[in-house]
């Protein structure tokens, strides 16, 4: 059975415009674009709602790169593509290899907080997470600094600095989630109110974090802007981390990265004298200062490494009047394989809703595109990989593009 577009065929829809417009305001809004009339589209209902289950079953464990969910993943997307009409989008191959590093992180010690008479032992899991994205066998943070940045932005287009006068070296900064504007009901503010910018991405702050010179970053972890719970935290950040494979003058790192629970930060801020809600409020001004907080922290652990590749799913229908122009669609087919128990027993995260929707709507539309028959420019349907780890298919594809992105 088929449906006609609702919310989520009118996101559809709007790409399949995309695909006949001439250009895109220099603002990157609606206003100018030569957009052509064109029919409302039919969508398969019954196709989104097959390529969600079968992504999301049990049989795909999670879909975590570099596991045997992967290549049911592949094998799956790329039948799809095929029966759909599109065709092999990298030079003849389905795929892009994605050359990936996996860090299991054992062996945390508490991680210790000391200082004005306080002596706070967190524990692994329940109080914090942790990971270092060095390819090194131990890894052991001694009395840094603690220092609350706020959001941990610095952003000069903007006007806004956490960081400004205040030397983090060798220091660990206690960051918030999501941007300072992150309350606001509509798309007014400095950092675009409820439409979150990257720096209010967690891979942004530990990216700051390095730059400045920090030697471990802690997030603190709040329910509704980061918008999911700790369970999803802990799960995701206590296995195996996949990271981008780095090469020749790669950014620096930081020894630690890692997440507090709500409770636990409160606790840490409450022995160095402060108040987690008073701080958020100061932070989420501009000209907010850095807080040093008069607090050490310490842990160690060890971590293990493998190298592996990963692939990001390419199809493409070419296009009829402008084939060396393209228009992607994408979507991240990965989620987090296996997870921390529930009570149940049930140690598979399925990623129904994050991504396999995604992902099925992405076929869907392939579908929907080929049917209708070709579009004036080239359309490339992209499947990315190890989004669940900091969006690293999708910047591999970026740096490593098939399709030149000046077209």
């Amino acid at each position: 059975m088929k449906a006609r577009i609702g919310a989520l065929g009118a996101i559809m829809a709007a790409a399949l415009v995309l695909a006949g417009c001439d250009a895109i305001a220099p603002n990157g809004g609606i206003d100018g674009m030569d957009i052509p009339e064109v029919a409302d589209g039919d969508i398969s209902e019954a196709t989104i709602k097959d390529v969600t289950r079968i992504l999301s079953s049990d049989e795909f464990e999670g879909r975590m790169p570099g596991t045997a969910g992967e290549e049911k993943t592949i094998a799956l997307l790329t039948e799809r593509f095929k029966a759909a009409g599109l065709q092999p989008g990298n030079n003849g191959s389905w795929v892009q290899e994605v050359p990936l590093i996996e860090i299991t992180g054992k062996d945390y010690a508490p991680l210790t907080i000391a200082g004005k008479g306080a002596n706070i032992a967190l524990d692994f899991a329940k109080d914090w997470v942790g990971v270092t994205y060095r390819e090194e066998a131990k890894t052991a943070l001694a009395n840094s600094e603690l220092v609350f940045v706020g959001y941990g932005i610095n952003a000069p287009e903007r006007g806004w600095n956490d960081y400004a006068g205040l030397d983090v070296k060798g220091k660990t900064v206690v960051i918030l989630v999501n941007d300072p504007d992150w309350q606001a009901t509509g798309l007014d503010g400095p950092f675009n109110g409820r439409a979150m910018t990257y720096y209010g991405r967690w891979t942004y702050k530990y990216e700051e974090a390095a730059r400045q010179g920090a030697a471990g970053a802690l997030i603190v972890h709040q329910t509704d802007p980061a918008s999911y719970g700790w369970n999803v935290v802990e799960s995701s950040w206590s296995g195996p981390q996949a990271y981008a494979q780095r090469g020749d003058n790669a950014p620096p790192l930081t020894q630690m990265n890692g997440w507090l629970t709500e409770d636990a930060a409160r606790k840490v801020l409450a022995a160095a004298g402060q108040d987690l809600d008073a701080l958020t409020k100061a932070a989420q001004a501009k000209g907010f200062k850095p807080v040093p907080l008069g607090l050490t922290a310490a842990t160690s652990f060890a971590s293990e490494f493998r190298s592996f590749k990963s692939h990001n799913i390419i199809g493409i229908l070419p296009g009829s009047e402008a084939p060396d122009e393209y228009v992607l669609h994408t979507a991240h087919w990965d989620h987090l394989g296996r997870c921390t128990p529930a009570p149940d027993g049930d140690g598979i995260c399925n990623g129904a809703v994050d991504n396999a929707t995604g992902t099925a709507a992405l076929v869907a539309l392939a579908e929907a595109h080929a049917k209708a028959g070709p579009a004036r420019r080239s359309l490339v349907f992209l499947a990315v990989t190890a989004e669940e780890s900091g969006l690293l298919g999708a910047s591999y594809y970026a740096a490593n593009p098939v399709f030149p992105l000046a077209q």
